[in-house]
Protein backbone atom coordinates (compact mmCIF):
# COMPACT_ATOMS: atom_id res chain seq x y z
CA UNK A 1 0.00 0.00 0.00
CA UNK A 2 1.56 3.57 -0.92
CA UNK A 3 -0.91 5.77 0.81
CA UNK A 4 -4.14 6.58 2.48
CA UNK A 5 -6.34 9.43 1.91
CA UNK A 6 -9.67 10.31 3.59
CA UNK A 7 -12.09 12.43 1.94
CA UNK A 8 -15.85 13.18 1.64
CA UNK A 9 -17.96 13.78 -1.46
CA UNK A 10 -20.41 16.24 -1.14
CA UNK A 11 -24.10 14.87 -1.59
CA UNK A 12 -25.81 18.11 -2.89
CA UNK A 13 -23.10 17.96 -5.69
CA UNK A 14 -24.90 14.60 -7.07
CA UNK A 15 -27.57 16.16 -8.46
CA UNK A 16 -25.80 18.12 -10.67
CA UNK A 17 -24.01 15.71 -12.88
CA UNK A 18 -24.49 14.78 -16.06
CA UNK A 19 -26.68 12.20 -16.26
CA UNK A 20 -24.92 10.79 -19.32
CA UNK A 21 -21.52 10.78 -16.83
CA UNK A 22 -23.31 7.63 -14.90
CA UNK A 23 -22.10 4.08 -16.18
CA UNK A 24 -24.92 1.63 -15.68
CA UNK A 25 -24.31 -1.93 -14.92
CA UNK A 26 -26.05 -5.08 -14.05
CA UNK A 27 -24.71 -4.11 -10.51
CA UNK A 28 -25.54 -1.20 -9.83
CA UNK A 29 -24.70 2.61 -11.63
CA UNK A 30 -21.33 3.76 -10.87
CA UNK A 31 -20.34 7.38 -11.23
CA UNK A 32 -16.49 7.64 -12.46
CA UNK A 33 -14.08 10.12 -10.37
CA UNK A 34 -10.76 11.61 -10.61
CA UNK A 35 -8.75 11.90 -7.00
CA UNK A 36 -5.39 14.93 -7.17
CA UNK A 37 -3.24 14.71 -5.10
CA UNK A 38 -1.54 18.61 -4.74
CA UNK A 39 1.82 19.17 -3.06
CA UNK A 40 0.19 22.14 -1.26
CA UNK A 41 -2.52 21.58 1.36
CA UNK A 42 -5.75 24.31 1.60
CA UNK A 43 -7.70 24.20 5.61
CA UNK A 44 -6.07 20.71 5.79
CA UNK A 45 -7.06 19.09 2.12
CA UNK A 46 -4.49 18.32 -0.25
CA UNK A 47 -6.70 16.29 -2.28
CA UNK A 48 -9.76 17.37 -5.03
CA UNK A 49 -12.15 14.55 -6.08
CA UNK A 50 -13.90 15.89 -9.15
CA UNK A 51 -16.03 13.93 -11.64
CA UNK A 52 -14.06 12.15 -14.57
CA UNK A 53 -13.39 13.45 -17.67
CA UNK A 54 -12.20 12.73 -21.10
CA UNK A 55 -9.76 13.22 -22.67
CA UNK A 56 -11.49 15.12 -25.67
CA UNK A 57 -13.25 17.39 -22.28
CA UNK A 58 -9.97 18.18 -20.95
CA UNK A 59 -8.85 19.09 -25.03
CA UNK A 60 -11.78 21.17 -25.13
CA UNK A 61 -10.71 22.78 -21.65
CA UNK A 62 -14.17 22.24 -20.29
CA UNK A 63 -14.32 23.10 -16.26
CA UNK A 64 -14.37 20.73 -13.49
CA UNK A 65 -16.96 19.60 -11.26
CA UNK A 66 -15.53 19.40 -8.19
CA UNK A 67 -17.61 17.05 -5.99
CA UNK A 68 -15.33 16.59 -2.52
CA UNK A 69 -12.24 17.20 -0.68
CA UNK A 70 -9.68 15.17 0.99
CA UNK A 71 -6.35 14.49 2.72
CA UNK A 72 -3.72 12.24 2.58
CA UNK A 73 -2.98 10.56 5.78
CA UNK A 74 -0.47 8.43 5.41
CA UNK A 75 2.03 7.64 2.81
CA UNK A 76 5.30 5.44 2.66
CA UNK A 77 6.50 7.59 -0.35
CA UNK A 78 4.94 5.44 -3.33
CA UNK A 79 2.86 6.37 -5.61
CA UNK A 80 2.09 3.63 -8.62
CA UNK A 81 1.12 5.01 -11.56
CA UNK A 82 -2.29 3.55 -13.25
CA UNK A 83 -1.85 1.08 -16.39
CA UNK A 84 -5.17 -1.09 -18.26
CA UNK A 85 -5.05 -4.31 -17.58
CA UNK A 86 -8.07 -5.73 -20.45
CA UNK A 87 -8.69 -8.44 -18.95
CA UNK A 88 -10.19 -6.79 -16.14
CA UNK A 89 -13.53 -5.64 -15.52
CA UNK A 90 -15.83 -4.64 -12.87
CA UNK A 91 -18.24 -7.77 -12.88
CA UNK A 92 -20.99 -6.20 -15.36
CA UNK A 93 -18.73 -6.79 -18.44
CA UNK A 94 -17.29 -2.95 -18.55
CA UNK A 95 -14.16 -1.72 -18.16
CA UNK A 96 -13.20 0.64 -15.98
CA UNK A 97 -12.90 4.07 -17.79
CA UNK A 98 -9.03 4.64 -16.07
CA UNK A 99 -5.97 2.60 -15.64
CA UNK A 100 -5.43 -0.38 -12.69
CA UNK A 101 -1.60 0.10 -11.68
CA UNK A 102 1.30 0.44 -13.20
CA UNK A 103 5.00 1.31 -11.04
CA UNK A 104 6.37 4.38 -11.78
CA UNK A 105 10.12 4.76 -11.40
CA UNK A 106 11.25 8.25 -10.29
CA UNK A 107 13.11 10.71 -11.99
CA UNK A 108 16.74 11.28 -10.37
CA UNK A 109 17.25 14.38 -13.13
CA UNK A 110 16.73 16.78 -10.62
CA UNK A 111 18.84 15.83 -7.84
CA UNK A 112 20.70 18.85 -8.26
CA UNK A 113 17.37 21.56 -7.83
CA UNK A 114 17.97 23.51 -3.75
CA UNK A 115 14.28 23.09 -3.30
Amino acid sequence: MASIINGYIKLDQFKKINPNKIIRGEKGDRIPITISVNDESRFGNNCDIFVFQSKEERDAKLGRQYIGNASVVWTDGNITKGQKDNSQNNGDGVSPPFPIAQEVKPNNDFDDLPF
